[in-house]
């Protein structure tokens, strides 16, 4: 399943045509180390893909992207430390939500997951399976 099947309709469902994007530079770079230039980016934007429209705690998010809880853990980590999600509760149930940060600069992390996407020549390459 490529990316746009699956997130293009859940979580970039307002966002522009490609071609129409306006850039956030800063966001740009954010975006790009995080979701395309460290080991974990596909796991990464799986998590928010995940997460948005329906809150996950960290055990939920493995059963339903069928990773190890300690991947998600760690990616979890990457996320927060970064600003990207939310998490709310204390403990083992905590709940992930996208931040504000995420969720006001959906144009500019779509215009960086296609602009990866159309360089990858592999189709099991794809960020999302």
């Amino acid at each position: 399943m490529t990316f746009d099947s699956l997130c293009r309709n859940k979580i970039f469902k307002d966002v522009p045509d490609y071609d129409d994007i306006k850039i956030d530079k800063h966001m740009n770079e954010l975006f790009s180390k995080v979701f395309t230039g460290m080991s974990g980016r596909y796991t990464r934007l799986r998590i928010i893909c995940a997460i948005t429209g329906d809150s996950l705690n960290s055990m939920e998010l493995s059963k339903v992207l069928k990773l190890d809880y300690k991947t998600i853990q760690h990616n979890i980590e990457v996320l927060e430390k970064n600003n990207l999600i939310e998490r709310k509760g204390e403990g083992y149930g905590d709940m992930f939500f996208p931040s504000e940060l995420i969720t006001s600069n959906l144009p500019t992390l779509y215009a960086v997951i296609r602009k990866v996407e159309a360089k990858l020549d592999r189709a099991e390459r794809k960020y999302i399976e």
